[in-house]
C-alpha cells in the first residue's frame, strides 16, 4: 500500500511537470538531441528568455524528468534515462517525426544552433 502511494505521487509529479508547454518543449528537445544539451541551446532553441527556460528546467530535474550537470560556466542538462516509459513517450513526441508544429520549429532552430558546436562542444554561451 505504502508503494503504491509513492508511485501514485511520482506519477503526479511527473505529470504536473510535463503539463506546462514550455517544459514539455524543452523535454522534447533533449530527447530528440539524445545527448545533453547546453542551456543556452535550449533557450535558443525555444525562443524564450534565459530565466524562464532555467525555471522550466528546474521543474524537470526536480521531477526526475531531466539530469542537469555543470561543466565549468555552462549549465548541461539530458533526458534521465532510467525513466522507462516516462522516456519513451517523451522520445515519442519527436521520433520518428514531431509530434505538432512548435516541436518541429524548436527542433529546427536546435539543428541550427547545434551545427554551431566546435567538437561537439557549446562554445558560445548565451551570457546567462
Amino acid at each position: 500500500m505504502k508503494n503504491e502511494r509513492s508511485d501514485f505521487k511520482y506519477c503526479l509529479k511527473t505529470f504536473k511537470a510535463l503539463s506546462d508547454p514550455r517544459r514539455l518543449r524543452a523535454a522534447a528537445l533533449l530527447a530528440y538531441a539524445g545527448h545533453e544539451l547546453c542551456v543556452c541551446e535550449i533557450v535558443d532553441a525555444l525562443k524564450e528568455n534565459q530565466y524562464n527556460v532555467s525555471r522550466a528546467l528546474g521543474a524537470l530535474c526536480a521531477a526526475g524528468i531531466i539530469n542537469k550537470e555543470k561543466k565549468g560556466r555552462w549549465a548541461m542538462y539530458a533526458l534521465a534515462r532510467k525513466r522507462g516509459l516516462l522516456a519513451r513517450y517523451i522520445q515519442g513526441l519527436v521520433k520518428p517525426a514531431p509530434c505538432c508544429s512548435p516541436v518541429a520549429r524548436d527542433i529546427a532552430r536546435l539543428e541550427k544552433r547545434l551545427a554551431r558546436r566546435e567538437g561537439g562542444v557549446c562554445v558560445i554561451g548565451c551570457g546567462c
